[in-house]
């Protein structure tokens, strides 16, 4: 007689949509949804959630009956949402249906795009209609502890602390939610063999980020007082070896922003050598660059490493809380670009900026020995949307979250400067995508 086969307590859906790159410049390998991840090793760590039955859906593109049959086939009780710049479009019309044939169903939604102010756009507004609760910092204790209430309701959801509640017109939040004391305690999804093989790994050392740029969200991002310590990460080079990955992402602000973590990635690099055998991707900040960083990056073999400039404009740059010294950057660039492959990175529209100042920033870019990325100013919930200033004057799509005007650029400035671009990239036998251009490196 074969077994009998328990019945759930409680069935949650973790939604998700790994976007489909623009263009290929992986080969044709995709970045995974790490953060969705993150939450299922939790879940399935947790003795509490035991007896539920956790299932991951993810369609890939936006295509919202597909979504609804999925999920409303499995009739959950708890659904949580991985809200990104290109899911919450579609995840809210997904939510939106679901309402309606599983209206006792709790809807939370978490990620960088789970942020009231992006749900009191018009696109999105009343959210009470569709989700029930949002997840404004780390995800994994606070879902937890909604995936073990022992009743699931609305109602109890004002007894989890760090919850951001739509009631009416307006927000509840149920309190401060309590810190993840030891960073180690966080499952991993990759030590738990929940990761594909011979994909991309992402490796985090530490969470949050020591700077407060307005064009960026992780400047109000929850700084961890703690970071990963040197056993867990030596675990996650285990288990990276074990699944084979094409190459390993550091998810950080910066490879530079935390001088423990640092230390923590370059000890148990130190003792394993398993960065030296795969490729090595990571964001590094120019002005906290010492001679251990340059040595660790030679002896990994960075093949990638992106390099934040923004805009040459100072008064640009402090109007936006961004730290910069110009005094250093050139020779700073020239030696990374001496042990690693790099990528500066640029944005244009950015408030109180100008065309005309952008293309000096530009010029400057290209003339030093790195490969130049350009983006389109984005709007985000936690950046400009949020700390933007009134005399910025700023106007942007709603779904796309792309700067349509602001101080210093008009919507035909904004337009006009995408064309040149594409001209520009063509030109020089690069890459665009929908709303970033990529020079390769200039050879002298």
């Amino acid at each position: 007689m074969s077994p009998l086969k328990r019945t759930p307590t409680r069935r949650i859906a973790l939604v998700c949509m790994t976007p489909v790159p623009d263009t290929d410049e992986l080969g044709g390998i995709r970045l995974p949804s790490y953060g969705i991840y993150r939450i299922l090793a939790s879940l399935l760590a947790d003795e509490r959630c035991s007896d539920s039955e956790v299932s991951l859906i993810d369609v890939g593109e936006p295509n919202v009956a597909e979504y609804v049959q999925a999920i409303v086939a499995l009739e959950p009780d708890l659904i949580g949402m991985s809200a990104f710049l290109w899911s919450t479009p579609c995840l809210v019309a997904v939510a939106r249906e679901v309402k309606r044939y599983l209206p006792d169903c709790i809807i939370v939604f978490g990620g960088p795009s789970a942020r009231t102010a992006m749900f009191d756009l018009a696109p999105y507004s009343p959210a009470s209609d569709y989700l029930d609760a949002l997840v404004t910092s780390e995800g994994e204790r606070i879902f937890n502890e909604i995936a073990s209430l022992p009743e699931l309701s609305k109602n109890k959801l004002a007894n989890v602390p760090g919850l951001t509640i739509p009631r009416g017109t307006g927000w509840h939040l149920t309190g401060p939610a309590t810190k993840t004391d030891c960073l180690d305690s966080i499952a991993s999804p990759y030590q738990m063999g929940l990761m594909e093989n011979r994909s991309i790994a992402y490796l985090e050392t530490f969470r949050g980020c020591p700077l407060s740029c307005s064009f960026c969200e992780w400047g109000v991002s929850d700084v961890a007082s703690t970071v990963f310590s040197k056993e867990y990460i030596l675990k996650e080079f285990e288990a990276f070896s074990n699944l084979d990955v094409h190459a390993v992402f550091l998810l950080d602000a910066g490879l530079n922003l935390n001088k423990q973590s640092f230390n923590n990635l370059y000890e148990a690099q130190t003792e394993s050598g398993f960065l030296k055998n795969t490729q090595f991707w990571a964001e590094i900040y120019p002005s906290h660059v010492t001679d251990k960083h340059l040595q660790f990056l030679e002896d990994v073999g960075t093949s990638y490493l992106g390099i934040g400039l923004q805009s040459l404009d100072k008064e640009v740059l402090t109007a936006l809380n961004r730290p910069f010294n110009s005094q250093r950057f050139d020779s700073v660039v020239r030696s990374l670009a001496s042990v690693a492959k790099c990528e500066l990175q640029i944005i244009f529209g950015l408030p109180s900026e100008t065309p005309k100042g952008f293309l000096r920033t530009l010029e400057h870019a290209l003339s030093l020995p790195v490969a130049v990325r350009v983006y389109h100013c984005l709007v985000l919930p936690d950046a400009l949307m949020t700390r933007g200033k009134p005399e910025w004057n700023i106007e942007f799509d709603t779904d796309t979250l792309a700067m349509r005007s602001c101080t210093g650029w008009t919507e035909k400035d904004l337009l006009d400067m995408r064309n040149l671009l594409t001209d520009k990239v063509e030109a020089s036998n690069g890459l665009a995508g929908d709303f970033w251009w990529s020079f390769p490196r200039q050879v002298s």
